[in-house]
């Protein structure tokens, strides 16, 4: 026997669908493209040829959608068909669902050839004068549906960002891991002497390493700029030379800024130049078997990114350009300034 309460709770639920009345599964991709080709050509037949099918075909895929939706989308008649209100609603709906799927569709397979998508690309503070407007100009033109997240860091910051898998491509400075990365040389430079425009050597259109002999320097740090360190220090001692380390620093323009203030001197390298600043004039070292300082493009072999290797391969062809690139990127900072000009 029914309690009061189970009566009261089954007639206070409101209505119920029966079964047979319920949407038992959603309507099919094929179903949907049916019903739209009909309802623009209003004519079964048409519908059918611009779909590549049989008249009866569609007129089953339309059938078995009016009973998924359990509504009347056509009023048939002997040679014409017209949408009912039903019909009327459902078409704009339908429409959107084919084109979200296709369009889903579409950029998932660029996204799997490497057509679209996303790179996290880490770079250096001298990267960002020359190589990343290179990098970025180019990326903007040839794959406009890859969208490019920056970071910018050490080079020892950006091999750890790779490592966590927080960056996919860099753009540093050596050494370079090769147990756990994959590299590709971009370009090398020379370093050239910054010096306050108040500096009595800024008069000389060419220096020498003697002519840091016990002055001033503004270093690169051990910890934040290893690779230039140790390129320094191994300069000034095979060359007898000991300037006086005031400061040591990780990035280019905070060692640019103290020099900017007169606070000593700073070998930096050649792309440096581009950089504006007060009161800093450039001059050319006289240096004998250095090596250059070189550039690279880092990932991991490991990284799954499919957009990964389509990035890689426009690098690839712009560096390929060699000489008439390199030629650019050294009209490009000469232009700015001119380091045989005395202040």
């Amino acid at each position: 026997m029914k309690s009061r309460r189970d009566s009261k709770r089954n007639t206070s639920s409101g209505p119920v669908d029966p079964p047979h009345q319920r949407v038992s599964r959603m309507p099919e991709l094929s179903q949907l493209a049916c019903f739209v080709a009909a309802a623009e050509e209003l004519h079964f037949g048409h519908a059918a040829s611009r779909l590549h099918m049989t008249q009866p075909s569609l007129s089953r895929q339309v059938q078995a959608l009016e009973r998924t939706l359990k509504v009347q989308l056509f009023e048939r008649g002997n040679r014409t068909i017209k949408l009912t209100s039903a019909g009327r609603v459902f078409l704009p709906e339908a429409k959107r669902i084919l084109a979200l799927t296709e369009s889903a569709a579409n950029w998932t397979r660029r996204t799997w050839q490497g057509q679209a998508g996303v790179i996290r690309l880490g770079f250096t503070a001298t990267a960002a004068f020359v190589d990343l407007p290179l990098i970025l100009s180019r990326a903007t033109a040839a794959l406009p549906d890859v969208k490019i997240l920056l970071k910018e860091g050490t080079s020892a910051m950006q091999k750890d960002a790779l490592l966590a898998d927080m960056l996919d491509v860099a753009v540093l400075r050596p050494p370079i891991d090769r147990s756990r990365f994959k590299a590709m040389p971009v370009r090398k430079e020379r370093f050239v002497a910054a010096l306050h425009s108040s500096d009595p050597r800024a008069g000389q259109p060419q220096l020498a390493l003697r002519d840091f002999d016990g002055r001033n320097f503004i270093m690169y740090s051990v910890d934040g700029a290893g690779y230039s360190h140790r390129m320094l220090s191994a300069m000034f001692d095979q060359a007898g030379v000991a300037p006086i380390m005031v400061h040591q620093l990780d990035q280019n323009h905070s060692i640019l800024a103290l020099v900017s203030a007169g606070m000593g001197a700073a070998l930096v390298p050649h792309s440096l130049t581009l950089i504006s600043f007060p009161n800093i004039v450039f001059r050319e070292i006289a240096l004998q078997q250095c090596d250059p300082i070189e550039m690279y493009i880092l990932w991991r072999p490991e990284n799954a990114n499919p957009v990964l290797a389509t990035f890689l391969a426009l690098c690839r062809s712009i560096y390929a350009e060699g000489s008439a690139t390199s030629h650019a990127m050294r009209a490009s900072i000469n232009n700015e300034n001119t380091l045989d000009d005395a202040p």
